[in-house]
């Protein structure tokens, strides 16, 4: 255990607040149906990190290009998220633990250049997400050790950003404040269906939509199920041979009609093929089994809109699946195959159609039930990968995070991808699995199978 000290609460405001046309903006269905979901992440750095008071001053000019994170958000009798650009701030904690160094957190290994991901411990690092819709939306904790080095903690609304956002903010915030290279876009309007698409088409459930709009809410919920067994997270080192490998296995016998496997496609595909063994899952009982994965539809939006569309600042992932129908059990190349197929048919127009599903009919956002059981059966993914998130430098120009990622998995069977180092392209996955399913995968000894 350790014993975190906190200071006082502080709020943080723009230091020079823009002067917006407009007093609010109503969230995208899509962003409005991850209200109830916060983020946790965290940012581990061995030294040379900011004093405190040019931390809190850069904050507020890094919230000048970014102010809809100092507003206050309200919900609307059909669930739509409102962001109220009033400026009211971040919530902002300074914490000592002065009883624990680095290697509280994440040890070094044999090896003086390598840390031991695979058994990170972030219990003590969570920043409670607040759930009353009147306070902050977003809320960060400087964590200072014993040592110098620093643990750097944000929680938010997910409905706010996605993790492409959240290193957006994170880069801004660590260059001092300074205006980013690209400006962030918040319009919303690019993701909506023309009047006449809405007139002369019925708005009925896309084929790889998760959610349904049909389905009589149950108490029983995967979100909201009580978990009767312990959770065991742990983080998943993945080396850069150890992921050719995978993917030179998952390229094999590929059909036709794909001609290329990327390493998230090939290391899903593995986890997945992974988790079943720990947890005894069968693909072939009335072919139930469902994946599940969090598409980041910006760049199909390119081509129409303007390349400004890759830098929007909001929560934009859509939520795909496919179910897997087979009558023998799925290989690698196969799971690889249906993972890669998934997303790469998605165009404008069929995320448009997705979007506007979310609130067809009456408009009500809280219709939208997730028509899948990601605790007990199902499998998904989210990635981290390739947005920049180990690229802020706080207080010198090669103090980059050893590690960034989640805190923590509050559910079995879901596992986040994410860059491991900047210098190569090994992956981190932080998994949760059941104590009895963990305890099956050490047996196994399967999960790195490809080193």
């Amino acid at each position: 255990m350790c014993t975190i000290i906190k200071a006082s609460s502080i709020l943080i405001k723009c230091s020079n607040p823009p002067k917006n046309e407009i007093e609010s903006m109503t969230c995208m269905a899509v962003e409005s149906n991850t209200k109830s979901f916060p983020i946790h992440m965290i940012w581990i750095y061995a030294n040379k990190f900011m004093p405190s008071l040019e931390l809190q001053s850069t904050l507020s000019d890094a919230l000048n290009h970014f102010s809809i994170l100092a507003g206050r958000i309200t919900e609307d009798l059909n669930g739509n998220a409102t962001i109220h650009l009033n400026n009211e701030g971040v919530l902002f904690t300074e914490a000592q633990c002065q009883d624990q160094t680095l290697d509280y957190f994440i040890n070094r290994t044999t090896d003086d250049d390598e840390l031991d991901y695979n058994n990170i411990n972030s219990a003590d690092l969570e920043v409670p997400a607040s759930r009353d819709w009147t306070g902050p939306m977003m809320s960060i904790q400087i964590t200072r050790l014993q040592c110098g080095s620093v643990i750097l903690s944000i929680s938010a609304f997910h409905c706010l950003m996605d993790a492409q956002s959240a290193a957006y903010f994170i880069n801004t915030w660590a260059s001092g404040g300074n205006t980013p290279k690209h400006h962030p876009m918040f319009d919303k309007s690019f993701v909506l269906l023309s009047s006449d698409e809405l007139l002369n088409n019925s708005i009925t459930r896309p084929s790889d939509c998760v959610f349904n709009r049909n389905v009589t809410p149950s108490s029983t919920s995967a979100f909201i199920q009580v978990q009767q067994q312990r959770v065991i997270t742990k983080v998943y080192h993945f080396s850069t041979n150890e992921l050719k490998n995978i993917k030179a296995e998952a390229m094999k016998n590929l059909s036709s009609t794909v001609d290329y496997i990327s390493t998230y496609d090939a290391l899903y595909a593995h986890m997945i093929l992974t988790i079943a063994s720990a947890t005894q899952t069968s693909f072939t009982e009335e072919n139930k089994i469902k994946i599940l994965q969090s598409f980041n539809g910006r760049s199909s939006f390119v081509g129409s809109y303007s390349s400004a569309v890759l830098h929007y600042f909001g929560s934009f992932p859509f939520w795909l699946y496919s179910k897997v129908i087979t009558q023998e059990p799925p290989t690698l190349s196969s799971l690889a195959q249906l993972i890669h197929e998934m997303y790469t048919k998605q165009t404008e127009k069929s995320l448009k159609y997705y979007n506007a599903y979310l609130s067809s009919d009456d408009g009500n956002i809280r219709k939208n039930q997730v028509d899948a059981d990601i605790i007990n059966r199902d499998f998904h993914c989210t990635s981290w990968r390739k947005v920049h998130m180990l690229d802020a430098s706080f207080g010198s120009t090669d103090n980059y995070p050893i590690y960034s990622g989640p805190t923590k998995q509050q559910y079995p069977r879901y596992f986040v991808m994410m860059d491991t180092h900047r210098r190569d392209e090994s992956v981190n996955i932080l998994l949760g699995l059941r104590e009895q399913d963990y305890q099956r995968s050490l047996e196994q000894n399967i999960i790195h199978k490809y080193r």
